[in-house]
């Protein structure tokens, strides 16, 4: 894929590898750039002056809010993607995501709080989006994952580890295996043949994030932002889980049919109030 010129929406841009991220893709003169994060606009008028300096005068900035813990916000930032994106949406990089906090928690919408965040608002977005993702043209969905995804189960009958043992870890890993697992279904059931589908580790990174939950070092986010890049522009590749750059295996969790029908009745039953009766 081509960034040049292209129409781009990155989740989660505001910090950390998101940041780093929204600022190489301005620095790749796409024709419009919409990123988002949890901050009211005028938290994050210093990024936008940084993104639209990078972009100069060839394309336009577009800040949305929103806050994932909110699924009805996560709806109302689709509708803002397309309002802003009138054309069509080229590359979606689902960046945005949570450490598990220290004890279970929920979100205002009962689910718990690592879950919804890291899987159930990206799928949310996503399918709001199929219609204008790659219309007409190719199109592109990059989903960040982690390589944790490894150590998780999915837990079906306890998903969001109501009875489980919960921990931080467990629960940030378990929302990133289900967000390769989605990605691996939707690779294989595209809602149009010009959408690829890709997940991607993009390496152990020093952030916020990372230290929340594990007492290691990391690359910088700069290195992160490289990977994704690197991803985001590769073509005929759906359904790839890429390990850094490197294509890889994922959790076989992630590819069995049986496990990837499961997590999708529960999505959609959970995303119902928030999805057309078509998607559900």
């Amino acid at each position: 894929m081509r960034l040049a010129g292209s129409t781009i929406v990155l989740t989660g841009a505001t910090s950390g590898i998101g940041r780093a991220t929204a600022l190489e893709l301005a620095a790749a003169r796409p024709r419009r750039l919409v990123v988002h994060g949890p901050q009211p606009a005028a938290e994050t008028a210093g990024l936008v002056e940084e993104l639209d300096a990078a972009l100069g005068s060839t394309g336009e900035v577009v800040y949305l809010s929103a806050d994932y813990g909110v699924l009805d916000e996560v709806a109302e930032l689709a509708a803002g993607v397309r309002a802003a994106c009138p054309d069509g949406v080229d590359l979606l990089i689902n960046n945005a995501a949570r450490p598990g906090p220290r004890t279970r928690t929920l979100t205002a919408d009962g689910h718990e709080a690592t879950l919804q965040t890291n899987y159930f608002a990206p799928v949310a977005l996503t399918t709001l989006l199929f219609d204008v993702i790659g219309a007409g043209r190719a199109g592109r969905i990059v989903n960040v994952a982690s390589a944790t995804h490894f150590s998780a189960e999915l837990g079906l009958d306890d998903l969001e580890l109501a009875r489980s043992g919960y921990s931080p870890a467990s629960a940030y890993a378990r929302s990133k295996l289900a967000l390769v697992t989605w990605t691996c279904r939707l690779a294989g059931r595209r809602p149009r043949p010009t959408i690829e589908f890709v997940s991607v580790h993009p390496g152990v990174i020093a952030t916020e994030l990372l230290h929340a939950m594990f007492s290691i070092g990391g690359d910088t986010p700069e290195h992160a932002a490289a990977n994704l890049l690197a991803v985001a522009q590769r073509d005929d590749d759906n359904g790839t889980y890429y390990d850094e750059r490197r294509p890889a295996t994922p959790n076989p969790i992630a590819l069995d049919p049986v496990a990837q029908e499961l997590l999708d009745g529960i999505t959609l039953r959970v995303l119902a109030p928030v999805l057309p009766a078509a998607s559900a």
